[in-house]
């Protein structure tokens, strides 16, 4: 005789394999009394949050505009940009993950602190000017009043739902923002790209969801892109011995070998082939194709559960339905009660998008903290008249954009922001476009030492190791380190700053082995030894008026100019970026990201510093 345990759970799964048959056929009730089997097992977790916090309508007398404030703001940034419905998705799911429904994501880290978006997994996270952008609408209306993480639920709701020009599902709110964020929180709670079933249904569990919304929340898969290195132990390394997966379709791997080579770790793919603009449930039909480009997507298909249900969210109309259901049970983790947490502000740099729509719209079109353009005062020589920046010119275009923007708009703008606006719009000059943004909030300096550059300004002499460490101080990665060195594709060089690596590399009246020697011949008659100090040498030689990628190819030939350019060839994975960056796709995206982030280093804001009225004097 069958035990009664063994036979009740083999009648169980009869009943749900019936029902899900009766789904797959087209049936025209959906049969919830399938996922109903799951859904009693649920672990307590309650979509009106654990003390009740959260409610529909719950800003209807405070802010009642607020849906509509965040519903256009959200698409009229999705139908310029529609990627960044995967983006803002991707960043609600991440600060859901990780202490709950608390907008800890959005905190920066401090001198003492490392918060939740400088952990690895997070470095790839965007969107956060879009609910900078938000969070400035709703403060002009009800100031003090929506937290961020309601905006962050909201968004992610809005730009999922926009191609489909009505909401998805309904998001209660009332949640709080949280004090705390800690980027040792992220690797136990953010489930891995690379982690097998088990694993994947652990945390889940953790956060109070079941096997169904495991499934369901990875078809959000079905927009936005992977990148590579996420990938190629998959394809070129599977079990240490140079192969690739078995499970992953064969001629799916071929088609990812040829869009993500070896040692292209800046590359990415979409995640869901042809289709990773449109949310829909075309990730489940790839999935069952063995064609899930991570490990976590293959995972789903380890398990005869799992298995089964993704099958089911092959039908759109009940992908549609569950998703509803998890993101609202997913929007309801951990949140925070009022005694335990604030209203703050987003951005926790100061900085967003559109800073001075209104105090000065004409700022962008006229044209840190700007202490590299403070002039000396008595005694106490300033940034500017060190010797590294001896060289700097452009002082007067920003005099004379701010002397323009001080006529229309006085004591508004700071020479910091024009700083950053200025940089960005000469580069994008030729394109005629802007290429990359810059959020804008800065207040100016009031101190500039001499003393205070050569410790914080890399030197063209300096080796890998010493690079890294610079880039480091300021928040900035290895990849931060490389992108940024494309930058000498543009402009010119003092000899001085090179010739020891053509006439007395190791004080023998030796050349630089590691530069190539044809190029050293063609530096040396443009560098005679001794050299005119007001002698200058292209950085990236024929082609030092054009922001492309050919800096990145000369440095592969060994035609760095400087020591400092040929130490991101001493570097394994640095020389590898070197080498992924020769594609102008990859470089101009890398070089706007990390433009962004070399703009919020060491910020003030707020009512730190000022605004002067003179770029070069304080006020």
């Amino acid at each position: 005789m069958m035990p009664k345990g063994l036979a009740s759970l083999l009648l169980l799964l009869i009943v749900l394999i019936t029902r899900a048959v009766r789904i797959l056929c087209g049936g025209d009730e959906y049969d919830q009394q399938f996922f109903n089997a799951y859904d009693q097992h649920d672990h307590g977790l309650s979509i009106y949050g654990d003390g009740g916090q959260l409610k529909m309508g719950y800003y209807d007398q405070s802010c009642p505009s607020v849906e509509t404030v965040v519903r256009n703001i959200t698409w009229s940034n999705v139908a310029a940009k529609p990627f960044l419905a995967a983006k803002l998705l991707r960043l609600h799911f991440h600060d859901a993950f990780v202490r709950g429904n608390d907008a800890s994501v959005l905190l920066d880290s401090t001198s003492t602190n490392k918060a939740e978006k400088d952990a690895f997994p997070n470095l790839s996270l965007s969107g956060y000017d879009v609910i900078d952008e938000i969070k400035a609408a709703l403060e002009e209306k009800c100031n003090g009043t929506v937290s961020c993480a309601d905006i962050l639920a909201m968004a992610a709701r809005d730009a999922v739902s926009f191609q489909f020009q009505r909401p998805m599902w309904e998001v209660l709110t009332g949640r709080k923002d949280g004090k705390i964020s800690l980027a040792t929180d992220i690797g136990p709670n953010i489930p891995s790209p690379r982690a097998n079933f088990s694993t994947l249904l652990a945390q889940f569990s953790s956060k109070g969801l079941n096997i169904v919304d495991l499934v369901v929340l990875s078809g959000g898969h079905t927009i936005g892109i992977g990148h590579c290195s996420l990938i190629f132990n998959r394809l070129y390394n599977f079990t240490g011995k140079g192969d690739t997966d078995p499970f992953l379709n064969q001629d799916y791997a071929k088609t990812l070998m040829g869009l993500c080579p070896k040692n292209s770790p800046a590359s990415s793919v979409e995640m869901d082939p042809h289709s990773s603009l449109s949310f829909d449930s075309h990730y489940f039909t790839i999935l069952n194709q063995k064609k899930g480009l991570f490990l976590s997507d293959a995972a789903l298909l380890t398990d005869r559960r799992s298995a089964l249900i993704s099958q089911l969210m092959r039908i759109p109309r009940v992908f549609y339905d569950r998703f509803a259901r998890s993101m609202m049970k997913m929007g309801a983790i951990g949140v925070l009660g009022d005694g335990n947490a604030l209203i703050r502000e987003c951005e926790a740099n100061g900085l967003r998008k559109n800073f001075y729509e209104k105090s000065c719209p004409q700022a962008e079109q006229l044209g840190c903290d700007a202490s590299v353009l403070l002039d000396t005062v008595g005694t106490t020589k300033s940034e500017k008249d060190t010797i590294p920046n001896l060289t700097l010119s452009g002082f007067d275009v920003i005099d004379d954009v701010k002397a323009k923007v001080e006529q229309v708009c006085p004591g508004i703008v700071s020479c910091a922001d024009i700083l950053a606006l200025a940089a960005r719009d000469s580069v994008s000059f030729p394109f005629k476009q802007p290429k990359w943004d810059v959020l804008t909030g800065r207040r100016d300096g009031r101190i500039s030492l001499a003393s205070d550059v050569a410790g914080n300004i890399p030197s063209p002499f300096s080796d890998f190791i010493t690079l890294k460490k610079v880039f480091a101080k300021k928040g900035l990665s290895a990849t931060d380190l490389v992108v940024l060195s494309g930058g000498h594709t543009i402009g010119v060089a003092h000899c001085a700053t090179f010739s020891n690596r053509l006439y007395n590399f190791t004080g023998e009246g030796d050349s630089d082995p590691s530069l190539n020697p044809t190029y050293a011949q063609s530096l040396k008659k443009q560098c005679p030894n001794p050299a005119k100090s007001s002698t200058t040498a292209e950085m990236d030689p024929r082609s030092s008026l054009t922001f492309d990628t050919h800096y990145f190819t000369i440095l592969n030939q060994h035609k760095g100019l400087f020591q400092s350019d040929a130490a991101l060839l001493t570097d394994k994975k640095s020389a590898e970026m070197v080498k992924q960056l020769q594609s102008t796709d990859d470089f101009f995206f890398e070089f706007n990201k990390s433009m962004e982030k070399i703009g919020a280093v060491e910020l003030l804001t707020g009512k730190d510093g000022e605004i002067r009225k003179k770029c070069r004097v304080v006020n």
